[in-house]
């Protein structure tokens, strides 16, 4: 992360400037003093290896003393006109004094993010042209399809850890309207079918007993029928067969 922010995104100092000028940017602009060991290579150009020292050391790494990742080093000054040094170690030991500009986010916090990736349940956004944040898609009023590439969207802050190298911060979508995200599954596809009631017929008691009794009645009929069918053709195909005995 370090080497990717040095390398491609170079802030200016308006852009800090705008960034710690808004509260709601997680962006803090400290003056504080910092100790730096700097090697004998440098007295050629002092002030060149000394900007070039802390911004291969300091931009772009989280610092446990800041509390945050820093984005950019303005106003660097030294404190005294000596270094010291050790009988047996050649590095110069320097106090300075500089404006950090910190990126701090802070839970709950509000920043604006451009769509880099969207997938089936999340989409990702790019904060400050650098940072990666994950927002999962958790209200069914927003989903993949009312999202686009390079769209900027506006994000609630959820969870976060920028101590480790790839700083991971995790946000939720702001409603346009202010309501809380309801935390509800999003199924993409087909819409649900919408139940139909379905009216029950209600049948009078007597005419279901009507009915049976009726059934009943039929059923003997029937197997008569199918008994005198099954008798006659016995009958005729026996007298057939005493014809042809008698012929022969």
């Amino acid at each position: 992360m370090a080497k990717i922010l040095q390398k491609y995104i170079k802030f200016s100092g308006k852009e800090l400037e705008k960034y710690a000028s808004n509260p709601d940017s997680c962006v803090r602009c400290l003056n504080t003093d910092m100790h730096l060991a700097m090697g004998p290579y440098g007295m050629a150009s002092f002030k060149h290896a000394l900007h070039e020292l802390l911004i291969r050391t300091k931009v772009g790494i989280y610092d446990s003393g800041l509390d945050g990742i820093v984005l950019g080093i303005k106003n660097i000054k030294m404190l005294g006109h000596t270094a010291a040094l050790r009988a047996d170690d050649p590095t110069m030991h320097l106090v300075i004094n500089a404006d950090f500009y910190v990126f701090r986010p802070v839970i709950g916090a509000i920043l604006d993010g451009v769509v880099r990736h969207i997938s089936k349940h999340q989409v990702s956004a790019i904060i400050y042209r650098v940072f990666n944040t994950t927002i999962r898609f958790t209200n069914k009023k927003h989903s993949r399809e009312s999202m686009a590439m390079e769209q900027e969207i506006k994000f609630r802050i959820k969870n976060f850890d920028i101590s480790n190298a790839m700083p991971y911060i995790e946000g939720e979508l702001q409603l346009e309207d202010g309501e809380e995200p309801q935390n509800k599954s999003i199924k993409f596809g087909s819409p649900e079918p919408e139940e139909k009631e379905e009216e029950i017929k209600k049948e009078d008691p007597d005419d279901m007993l009507d009915a049976l009794l009726e059934s009943l009645k039929e059923e003997p009929d029937e197997v008569q029928t199918s008994k005198k069918k099954s008798s006659s053709k016995r009958s005729k195909k026996a007298s057939e067969n005493a014809i042809e005995f008698l012929l022969f």
